[in-house]
């Protein structure tokens, strides 16, 4: 079985990699680049590289297991950040509207 923490967090660290890389910077965060644009990442990767690892540390998984999760992450995040960025956001409320109706 893949290391679904492993999957997780690889997929948080690049998925916030790729919004500072790429989205604008909202108005309430600091208007420094190295503070909005490459601290963030910077953290998160070691956050994700250090928890990864741990799954190997703690015995829960093996190294071919936390490499699987950690495909699995790298796989997804091009693909939901694209549907995301490219207009999938805007249904989110057309569906929470017809939740609504029920």
């Amino acid at each position: 079985m893949p290391s679904t923490h492993s999957a997780v967090i690889t997929y948080f660290a690049t998925y916030i990699s790729l919004a500072c890389a790429y989205l604008p910077v909202h108005p309430s965060f600091p208007a420094s680049p190295m503070l909005s644009r490459v601290l963030p990442p910077l953290l998160v990767v070691l956050l994700a590289i250090t928890i990864a690892a741990s799954r190997i540390w703690l015995g829960h998984h093996t190294w071919p297991q936390v490499a699987v999760g950690v495909t699995y992450g790298l796989l997804f995040v091009p693909v939901w950040f694209k549907l995301w960025t490219g207009g999938l956001n805007e249904y989110g409320r057309a569906c929470e509207d017809m939740l609504h109706i029920f």
